[in-house]
């Protein structure tokens, strides 16, 4: 079987084309520079996958005992079966699916603990009656709002000291979704790789069920807002006090 450095050191190509979209792609709607554009219309292979650093990260922190969700497909998947975790794989294209299904084959990786979901994660994740994870990689569409959206559906999932990792933050869709993990109490921020991918640990059982006064992140943006409305929302949250004592 095929060791973690070797598939670290071999960077095999699973990505070919533009998966984010699910019609055909037409190099004029992007603003990638052209020859780059080109080449995902072309559906030449290649690999996105996450840094060095964090495949090393995630097999020092899982093992067979493990419970995992990653949002995407690539070289991760193929570290997550080396460590034997229970892992869901979510991503539409079954093309990259197949691609890892027979490199691990040829290369002696059991990918019997593997589930691959082969649909969008808006749809899937929504649905998803799995809990209990002890560490997240979201690393699947990156358009906006995608990120925060399997951020929400998978958040609750992940179990009170179990890992949240965030990649591409150095995009503006990501590193919205940082800003927002860094400033909240739910996470502790415990990892920077280089810029590109954040590790966090959850020290809450629960960080859905807050309003948005509980979040020092959305309620430091009010301190901007004009006086009138701060007066007009104090005077809100005030009638909602005195009818919740009452």
């Amino acid at each position: 079987m095929i060791s973690l450095e070797e598939v670290i050191s071999a960077r095999p190509d699973f990505h070919t084309g533009e998966t984010e979209i699910r019609r055909a792609f037409q190099p004029d709607e992007s603003l990638l520079p052209q020859s780059e554009a080109r080449n995902l219309e072309q559906c030449k292979a290649t690999c996105y996958g996450i840094g060095e650093d964090v495949l090393r990260f995630l097999a020092d922190n899982i093992d067979e005992r493990s419970k995992t969700l990653e949002t995407g497909a690539g070289c991760s998947t193929l570290v997550f079966a080396l460590r034997k975790a229970q892992h869901t794989a979510i991503t539409p294209s079954e093309t990259e699916i197949r691609s890892i299904l027979k490199y691990a084959g040829d290369n002696g990786i059991t990918m019997d603990k593997v589930r691959f979901i082969p649909e969008p994660s808006e749809r899937y994740l929504p649905r998803c009656d799995e809990t209990g994870f002890d560490l997240v990689l979201l690393d699947g569409k990156h358009a906006f709002p995608w990120p925060v959206v399997d951020w929400f559906f998978t958040a609750d999932r992940l179990k009170r000291g179990g890992w949240m990792l965030i990649d591409d933050v150095q995009m503006r869709s990501v590193a919205v979704l940082a800003d927002f993990m860094h400033a909240d109490p739910g996470w502790e921020p415990v990892h920077d790789f280089s810029g590109k991918t954040l590790a966090f640990r959850k020290v809450r059982d629960n960080v859905l069920d807050v309003a948005w006064h509980m979040q020092p992140w959305t309620a430091a943006n009010m301190q901007d807002a004009p006086p009138g409305i701060l007066r007009r929302i104090r005077r809100r949250l005030g009638k909602l006090l005195r009818r919740g004592a009452t």
